[in-house]
């Protein structure tokens, strides 16, 4: 064997060795990536007698919620996160509230009512998680 074909099959070795390590590692850097978005965030629209969601969240995601809403209907809406936080709306007002999110994971419920006397509500909405 020659030096020269010698040369090339460690060349191929080393080749496939970084290959075989390069797609090995690829998921550890998708990973990583994935995670990187902390922000956690929804948004839309909504009629009807009520609007509620619920979302786990935890503060390694950003130390805090908001909770902002458009009421682009005709009666008063009441907003809270978790029951506390509250804010009341007139039609055609915008506004948000915030909340602070524990260390561990738990549910955070967001809602949306008509206020004093029920009815029917319309809002645009965004809810936030960040630092």
């Amino acid at each position: 064997m020659n030096l020269k074909s010698m040369l090339k099959g460690v060349l191929s070795f080393v080749l496939v060795v970084g290959l075989i390590a390069g797609t090995s590692m690829l998921p550890a850097f998708a990973k990583s990536t994935e995670s990187s978005s902390k922000d956690y965030a929804d948004k839309g629209s909504h009629t009807g007698t009520q609007f509620q969601a619920t979302y786990p969240l935890k503060k390694s995601n950003g130390a805090k919620v908001n909770f902002w809403i458009k009421n682009t209907g005709d009666v008063s809406v009441k907003i809270t996160i978790n029951g506390k936080q509250k804010t009341t709306l007139a039609p055609g007002k915008s506004g948000h509230i915030s909340a602070p999110v524990g260390f561990l994971s738990s549910n955070y419920k967001f809602k949306a009512v008509p206020t004093p006397n029920g009815g029917k509500i319309s809002i645009n909405f965004r809810i936030a998680q960040r630092d």
